[in-house]
């Protein structure tokens, strides 16, 4: 099966997709160690593009980052494994219920097959998480009580962008249209919500006033994505907010606002209560602005 599996990438060209359950990267890092060294050369050898797809646990991560010469994304819950190279053709290894080693894999050149596993390949390649993004989740669920305070403005553009990229199910963002100047300019937090909403992520947005710009760009993801979950909601009548709130799938909150000295300042935190804190206001002023918004309509 080694052979088979080194056969493959001597005639690749182009590159290796490959899905990894647990258990088939447990199997492939205890028995076949010497197989992923020779994989490692010859894509460096042949320059061809080696990406992956592993699930991730917390007894697997530290090996995972191990890896060397693959593009490796992060996936939870994934069941089985398989192989494509170049599009051409198909490979997956079988295990037998119970066991931790597989003596039996099929390889299969059917284009029908390799066509709907590399279409199958590419939805997961584009919600998987990739790898550092994913180490980092893993380090904070370990520390129940996690916290940091940041004060350098490109550390705290960099940490928003990975809260948000961190989002699987829901983002909530509640802001001063002054902050969300700063980040919305930046040419990376479109492309992030773009990618949250291709992989089914709810998006509300709440400012404390209007902004024409923010609207059409809103209106324009939600045509463009129209099975989206995308919402924008404001008014100035909840009173003008110096601060901006990010709370991602209820697990991580960010807290960006500006200092005496008039920088900005941002506070990230697991702690259950104050995620559930913001939680609950975020909600209060939502639900009060599209009170308002039906009032007005009336």
């Amino acid at each position: 099966m080694l052979e088979m599996a080194l056969d493959s990438m001597n005639i690749a060209e182009k590159g290796f997709d490959s899905v990894w359950d647990a258990r088939m990267f447990s199997f492939i890092w205890k028995y076949v160690q010497d197989g992923i060294s020779l994989i490692e050369y010859k894509t460096q050898e042949k320059g061809i593009k080696l990406r992956v797809i592993i699930e991730a646990t917390k007894d697997n991560i530290d090996h995972i980052t191990l890896l060397k010469g693959f593009i490796v994304r992060l996936l939870d819950d994934i069941k089985g494994n398989f192989g494509i190279f170049d599009n051409r053709a198909y490979m997956v290894f079988i295990f037998n219920k119970g066991t931790e080693v597989s003596y039996q894999t099929l390889w299969s050149n059917s284009k029908v097959l390799v066509d709907k596993q590399q279409e199958l390949f590419n939805i997961l390649w584009e919600v998987a998480t990739p790898l550092a993004l994913r180490r980092k989740e893993l380090e904070q669920e370990e520390k129940p009580h996690y916290q940091k305070i940041l004060t350098d403005y490109k550390e705290i553009l960099n940490e928003i962008d990975l809260i948000i990229k961190q989002s699987r199910k829901e983002l909530l963002i509640f802001s001063s249209m002054k902050i969300l100047h700063i980040i919305l300019y930046r040419n990376n937090f479109l492309e992030n919500l773009v990618s949250l909403l291709r992989r089914g992520v709810m998006i509300r947005i709440l400012t404390d006033n209007v902004d024409e710009y923010v609207l059409s760009q809103v209106a324009a993801l939600d045509n463009t994505y129209r099975n989206s979950s995308i919402q924008y909601g404001y008014t100035n009548k909840l009173g003008s907010t110096n601060e901006m709130v990010i709370v991602n799938d209820g697990k991580l909150v960010a807290q960006i606002k500006y200092d005496e000295g008039n920088n900005l300042e941002a506070t990230v935190s697991n702690e259950e209560h104050t995620v559930l804190v913001q939680e609950i206001l975020f909600e209060k002023y939502w639900n009060e602005v599209k009170s308002l918004e039906v009032v007005n309509s009336n």
